[in-house]
């Protein structure tokens, strides 16, 4: 659609929050939490609403019954968006809290712990949390104390199964607890609710972990605590990248109760609580050498590298009397260096391990860079963080079509640097990722075009009117055609 040559189309993005804000929300109940429903009807007909009596002694009436799923075993991994800290990363993750972010914001309240529906009105906390673990607490260790060279595992298992072990029927002698789903699960005599239920899981697997159960209930967090550590927010999507999942913003987050340790390698567990009600407690004491049995919807690894508080950072400054290095966690390690012998003069020839270290001392590191003809070569890059006093020569920076014209190419080492042009693409594809700029953007080039035709066509008709010796444009349509009719033209209009 157009409006006098106009885009009358504007873009209007779904998030209700102004750029930088972002809106936090205690909990996002669904309407109905996942169960059984049954819903009724009962139409009493009257010639009247005063009449005292109905046309029909018996009122026509109406039933329905219906269920509401929800996940419970296993996760579809698309309704995860994100982790924290990042799977397989290692860094200085010590005093972050291990998250979990979802796409859909109801997820963590579409179940019940004890599997009951909700009372109306009332706020109930999520069926799923996190448990975090250092790799050395996986250990299995025997009796006296050793390390037996075996580890505490998530395995895939049935769900039901009577002829071998599964998650809710543990085989027997085994010691081991797990969730009461439905809460009669227990009873000798299958109840009607379990009969119509069973069936759902008959074919069905799922991760599962076996833990001691002391451990649990050392890691574990209590029913008290669990609507602290699930939240919704909100955010501005228009700088995020949010891969086409959640464009309003709303996702809803998972949260750990135990800080990972520095210097460890640890390992987080997504798993649901439901029916662990009456085990999340204080007062709950399991039997010496018991295990529990936990669903496992998700699992991810991290490592910390090291402490990063405050504290920590101000000692890593102070590297001894003589260090030249007083910011050195801003950079890698690197060995002393000559300024002046980077420029050599001639019959001098270059120092590889001067010109390494000086790049070290920058903020420059080497990375593997795979050249648009496929060779593989070594390059220097430098993050955007790190500081540097860079004496750029004051000129104007031509405007650049691709981050190629921006690598810079050192010919007595041979090394091409690409942080401007890495800097280059990065901001493209962040521009080009917010919809409204792409949208205005491309509204932009479409009206340079535009006047650059404009512009281009004018300077023609000048050309013309010029050679044709035409002073007054208002006349330029009879002064063509008399000159057409006497054939002037043929040293104008090209053959």
């Amino acid at each position: 659609m157009s409006n006098g040559g106009h885009d009358s189309i504007k873009y209007q993005p779904p998030v209700t929050l102004q750029v930088g804000q972002i809106q936090f929300v205690e909990a996002c109940h669904p309407p109905l939490v996942a169960g059984q429903y049954r819903a009724g009807m009962r139409q009493l007909i009257k010639e009247s609403k005063d009449a005292p009596v109905p046309w029909n002694s018996d009122p026509y009436a109406s039933e329905v019954v219906f269920s509401v799923g929800a996940p419970r075993f296993t996760l579809d991994p698309a309704a995860i968006h994100s982790v924290y800290p990042p799977a397989n990363e290692t860094g200085r993750f010590d005093n972050a809290l291990p998250h979990v972010v979802f796409t859909r914001r109801t997820l963590p309240w579409e179940r019940t712990l004890d599997g009951k529906p909700p009372e109306w009105g009332k706020a109930f906390p999520p069926w799923m949390g996190i448990l975090l673990l250092e790799e050395d607490e996986l250990n299995i260790i025997d009796n006296a104390g050793g390390d037996t060279g075996r580890r505490y595992e998530a395995r895939s298992l049935p769900v039901v199964s009577d002829q071998e072990d599964s998650l809710l029927f543990p085989r027997a002698g085994a010691g081991i607890t797990t969730t009461i789903i439905p809460a009669d699960l227990g009873q000798s005599v299958p109840t009607e609710k379990w009969t119509s239920e069973r069936w759902q899981y008959a074919k069905a697997s799922c991760l599962a972990i076996d833990l001691p159960a002391d451990l649990f209930k050392a890691v574990a967090p209590r029913v008290p605590d669990l609507p602290y550590l699930a939240h919704v927010r909100q955010i501005d999507t228009g700088s995020k990248e949010i891969l086409s999942i959640n464009d309003k913003g709303w996702f809803s987050l998972v949260i750990g109760n135990r800080l990972p340790r520095a210097k460890a390698a640890h390992r987080a567990f997504l798993v649901s609580f439901e029916g662990w009600q009456d085990r999340l407690r204080n007062d709950w004491n399991p039997p010496r050498g018991a295990m529990v049995r936990l669903a496992v919807l998700g699992t991810w690894t991290f490592a910390c590298a090291g402490s990063n508080d405050f504290k920590a950072r101000m000692k890593a400054l102070d590297l001894g009397p003589g260090t030249p290095r007083p910011d050195a966690w801003l950079h890698l390690p690197h060995g002393p260096y000559d300024d002046a012998a980077l420029n050599p003069k001639d019959g001098v020839t270059f120092d590889p391990q001067n010109i390494v270290n000086a790049a070290y001392a920058r903020g420059f590191t080497a990375l593997n860079h795979v050249m648009r003809q496929g060779e593989t070569t070594v390059s220097w890059y430098r993050g955007p963080l790190v500081p540097l006093n860079y004496d750029k020569p004051q000129k104007q920076q031509e405007p650049v079509s691709c981050a190629d014209e921006l690598l810079r190419y050192d010919p007595d080492t041979g090394l091409f640097d690409t942080t401007y042009a890495a800097a280059w693409q990065l901001g493209r594809l962040l521009a080009l990722q917010n919809q409204s700029f792409a949208l205005a953007l491309d509204r932009t080039r479409k009206a340079l075009r535009a006047r650059a035709e404009e512009l281009m066509r004018r300077s023609e008709l000048d050309q013309r009117y010029s050679q044709l010796g035409a002073t007054d444009e208002a006349f330029i349509e009879d002064r063509l055609m008399r000159q057409i009719s006497a054939d002037k033209l043929k040293n104008v209009v090209p053959k």
